[in-house]
C-alpha cells in the first residue's frame, strides 16, 4: 500500500527506487504502469494518464507461453516497433533464439525479457530487479543498456534489493518508507542513504527483539 505518496521524476534519468519488503514498493510501480490497484490518486506521465504506448515494464518474475521459442516470443512485440534489429541485440544478448523458451535458464528467460522491453522503445521504462538471477557479465550488458536508454531520452526506473548496485546507476535515488516517500537523495548524497539504509533494518530488529524478551 502507498498512503499520502507524492513523487516528481525528470525526465531523462535513471531513478532508483529502495525500501524494505512491504514498503510499497510494487503497488508503486502497478499504479505507474496503469494496472488497476485499490488505491486513489493520480499519476501523470507528460501531463496523461500512462499507457501501454508509454510505459514498459520489465517484471521480476518473466511469463512465457510453453512450445514457443524466444523467436517467436520477439515477434508477438514486433509490430510495435519494427525498427528493432533482432539480431543485431542478439550479438550482444547471446541467446538461441531458436529454441523453445522452456529449455532456457534464469538467466536466458531475464535477458530474453529485457530484449523485449527495449524493443518497445517506451519512453519511460520500469525494471523491477532487473538483476535476479543474472551473471556478473549480464549485469555488466545490463547495466551499459541502461546507460544507454538514458543517453536516449529515457527515463528509468529501477528497483533493487542490493542498494550497492544503483549507486553508479542512478541519477536519483528515491526511499520508499511505509507507503510514502521518505527522502530522495542526489548523487553526491548516495553516502547518507547508505547509512540509513544499513542502520533502518538494524533498528527495526533491535526493536522486535526487546519486544519479544519483554523490554
Amino acid at each position: 500500500m502507498v498512503a499520502g505518496l507524492n513523487l516528481h521524476l525528470p525526465n531523462a534519468q535513471v531513478h532508483g527506487l529502495v525500501g524494505l519488503n512491504g514498503s510499497g514498493k510494487t503497488t508503486l510501480l502497478q499504479l505507474i504502469c496503469g494496472r488497476p490497484v485499490s488505491q486513489s490518486g493520480r499519476v501523470q506521465w507528460q501531463g496523461e494518464k500512462p499507457s501501454h504506448r508509454s510505459v514498459a515494464f520489465l517484471e521480476t518474475t518473466n511469463y512465457f507461453y510453453h512450445y514457443m521459442t524466444g523467436q517467436e516470443y520477439l515477434e508477438l512485440f514486433a509490430h510495435q516497433n519494427p525498427k528493432f534489429d533482432v539480431a543485431a541485440f542478439n550479438a550482444l544478448f547471446q541467446l538461441p533464439l531458436n529454441q523453445l523458451t522452456d529449455t532456457h535458464s534464469t538467466e536466458m528467460k531475464k535477458k530474453l525479457a529485457f530484449m523485449v522491453t527495449l524493443s518497445l522503445d517506451r519512453p519511460l521504462i520500469i525494471l523491477d530487479e532487473p538483476f535476479n538471477g543474472v551473471d556478473l557479465e549480464t549485469s555488466f550488458l545490463f547495466n551499459k543498456a541502461i546507460g544507454l536508454l538514458r543517453q536516449r531520452g529515457k527515463t528509468v526506473i529501477v528497483t533493487l534489493h542490493i542498494y550497492e548496485s544503483l549507486t553508479g546507476l542512478c541519477d536519483q535515488i528515491h526511499h520508499l518508507v511505509d507507503g510514502n516517500i521518505g527522502d530522495t537523495y542526489q548523487q553526491e548524497n548516495f553516502g547518507e542513504l547508505g547509512d540509513k539504509m544499513l542502520a533502518s533494518p538494524g533498528q527495526q530488529y533491535q526493536d522486535k527483539w526487546d519486544k519479544a524478551r519483554g523490554k
